[in-house]
């Protein structure tokens, strides 16, 4: 099976070789990397790289600490900074890091940086067909090539469309107030559109619900928004010529009231946007790490990158990889003698599913009403969908993502008569500084001592 968009080929002559079971860019000169830095494309593989370099190279995560890897958008400086590094170490899976899809082929211009791609070799799950169930992707009228639309509150902007997905969304509506922004449109070759004279604005509801949380009215190129009950909604700007719909944004999140948001505020990057979480997946669900099986083979691949690299310290690098991946073994029998006597074949989460290789592994089903995006906000009859699962295989526990927060769980939680609580786990892609603080905060740490035992207790093991 074929999931990456470029395969990197060893042949005389050619750009690039394969190390072994590595996918790597070799760079021409230099083969040492005794004081290299490498970037690494998320937590994940920070810590397989870590694990590996030990203290032959130090490593850096592209992505801030309490941020998704999978969304997260970078400042404008990140990349001229990953080329001044020696190795960058990344997913080549199209759509899970959008900004990665962008960088490498830039990045392979630097003769100087290896590109080192951590799922050489492991076969991936595909996406189901509905799996941006939710969002309304496949119904998006495009016949316009809007390429970026923003909105703008006092000149500030507040949520930028750019492709299929937001950036700094949520959109904040406050409760029994109005707020108004004013729309900017732009096409892919940089031409502002007329909006409000040529071209003229529409909203909708991106499933039809969500009504009863806010009114809105659109006048010219603004959009007034009044928040009638704390809540959330995904709403679809339209653009719209001669009355006949000719563009419309992936839904926004937005909500009305004030929310805690569990995977921490947005920063304002170097390029003045805040960045939020909002993407669409490729054809393929590239999260094999929340498998520790398939993640030794992730571990393998950095392990090969580097030794191509960096040939001196060969013996620290098979050293370091051999003690991580006996860690990853351990914590894979530690999950199937836990995880093997229990009571149900199946839990329910509550947010986008980050586990499908963990169910897969250890045979569970993982039912969610969201399915695999982040953005999507289920509607009332998947929610229900939901409860009716739970009660019929006798759930006790909804799991709920914690960059996600703990809202639908609780709803969900609520609704059904057999839950008696809801519990967090993590997608092992990003941490925070409680955890850090606490002493599990790393890769290992997360799915050993907040994962385990969460779905250890879903599944009636313990």
């Amino acid at each position: 099976m074929n999931h990456r968009r470029r395969d990197v080929l060893s042949a005389a002559g050619g750009l690039c070789s394969v190390a072994l079971a590595g996918c790597l860019d070799e760079p021409v000169g230099d083969d040492d990397v005794p004081d290299g830095d490498l970037y690494a494309s998320f937590f994940t593989l920070a810590e397989f790289a870590g694990a590996v370099a030990g203290e032959s190279a130090t490593v850096e995560n592209a992505v801030p600490e309490g941020e998704h890897g999978h969304g997260w958008e970078p400042p404008s400086t990140l990349v001229p900074e990953i080329a001044e590094t020696d190795a960058f170490v990344y997913l080549d899976a199209e759509g899970f890091q959008h900004w990665v899809d962008d960088a490498v082929p830039e990045l392979e211009d630097e003769s100087d940086l290896a590109l080192i791609d951590a799922l050489a070799g492991i076969d991936l799950l595909e996406y189901d067909d509905d799996h941006d169930h939710g969002h309304g992707e496949a119904d998006r009228v495009e016949e316009l090539a809007v390429g970026e639309l923003t909105l703008l509150a006092d000149d500030e902007t507040v949520a930028y469309a750019h492709g299929d997905h937001w950036h700094d969304d949520p959109l904040s509506i406050p409760l029994e107030d109005v707020r108004s922004v004013t729309v900017v449109a732009e096409t892919d070759d940089g031409d502002e559109l007329d909006v409000g004279g040529a071209q003229t604005l529409a909203v909708r509801t991106a499933d039809g619900h969500g009504d009863d949380v806010l009114e809105y009215e659109v006048e010219d190129d603004a959009i007034a928004f009044e928040g009638l009950e704390d809540g959330f909604t995904e709403l679809v700007v339209q653009v719209l010529e001669d009355g006949e719909v000719v563009w419309e944004a992936p839904p926004l999140e937005t909500e009305v009231g004030e929310h805690e948001h569990r995977h921490g505020d947005h920063e304002h990057g170097d390029d003045g946007h805040d960045h939020g979480h909002g993407h669409s997946h490729g054809e393929y669900d590239a999260k094999f790490f929340s498998d520790p099986v398939l993640a030794r083979r992730g571990v393998e691949n950095v392990r090969d990158g580097l030794i191509a690299i960096d040939s001196d310290n060969e013996a620290a690098y098979e050293e370091n990889a051999a003690a991580y991946l006996e860690e990853l073994t351990a914590l894979h029998e530690e999950y199937e003698q836990r995880l093997s006597d229990r009571e149900h074949d199946a839990v329910v989460l509550a947010g986008h599913d980050s586990f499908r290789y963990l169910g897969e592994r250890y045979g569970f089903e993982i039912h969610t009403p969201v399915g695999l995006s982040p953005d999507a906000a289920p509607s009332s009859e998947e929610i229900a969908d939901t409860v009716a699962f739970i009660e019929e295989q006798g759930i006790e526990y909804v799991l709920w993502d914690y960059f996600d927060g703990d809202r639908l769980a609780e709803t969900i939680a609520a609704e059904a008569d057999t839950v008696e609580d809801t519990l967090m786990v993590s997608p092992a892609e990003s941490t925070v500084a409680e955890w850090q603080e606490d002493g599990y905060g790393d890769y290992l740490g997360q799915m050993r001592e907040i994962n385990l035992p969460a779905f250890e207790r879903a599944l009636g093991s313990k």
